[in-house]
């Protein structure tokens, strides 16, 4: 997967794949060997980078992440390309039915709307922990919860339908 970051004015490609338990991070030339563990509630993890360990802590807001780690904190806007292709044809939503699918497969860690539930832009609708990371799923634009189809605890396929507003 390929994630496109800005930091303090600088942007960094980076892709990030999957080699048995162990993930490989390439930026430009670059490539780094990482792995993470949650610590926690869920917003603390240790991270290793090349084999050198850092504690973490993260909170995401939609594309902004903010990281705070040996004693810096750092605002980093972060966009995966499916993302990046998304706003690029945000202008030309199309209304009705929508729906929210896993990018990936994962597990279902939260919830937060029910059948009926009118939520905002941006809202987070469900939690899917994916990669050893929770991802807010978020609404794309207002609207009306018409199906919840996952629950808590839940595997779910990338792909899978999650839910369907109107």
């Amino acid at each position: 997967m390929k994630y496109l970051t800005k930091l303090e004015g600088e942007e960094r490609e980076f892709t990030i794949e999957r080699h048995g338990d162990r993930l490989v991070a390439r930026s430009g030339d670059r490539t780094f060997a990482l792995d993470m563990a949650l610590v926690g509630d869920g917003d603390t993890f240790s991270l290793l980078v090349d084999g050198r360990s850092y504690d973490v802590v993260a909170d995401v807001q939609r594309e902004e992440v903010v990281l705070q780690m040996l004693g810096e904190r750092y605002a980093v806007h972060v966009e995966d390309e499916r993302e990046r292709a998304a706003h690029a044809v945000a202008g030309h939503k199309a209304g009705g039915r929508r729906e929210l699918r896993a990018a990936m497969p994962g597990i279902v860690v939260d919830v937060k709307v029910a059948e009926g539930s009118q939520v905002e832009e941006g809202q987070t609708l469900v939690v899917l922990e994916a990669m050893k990371m929770q991802n807010p799923l978020v609404a794309e634009s207002a609207g009306r919860v018409s199906r919840v189809l996952c629950k808590k605890g839940e595997a779910v396929a990338g792909g899978a339908l999650l839910l369907e507003m109107e």
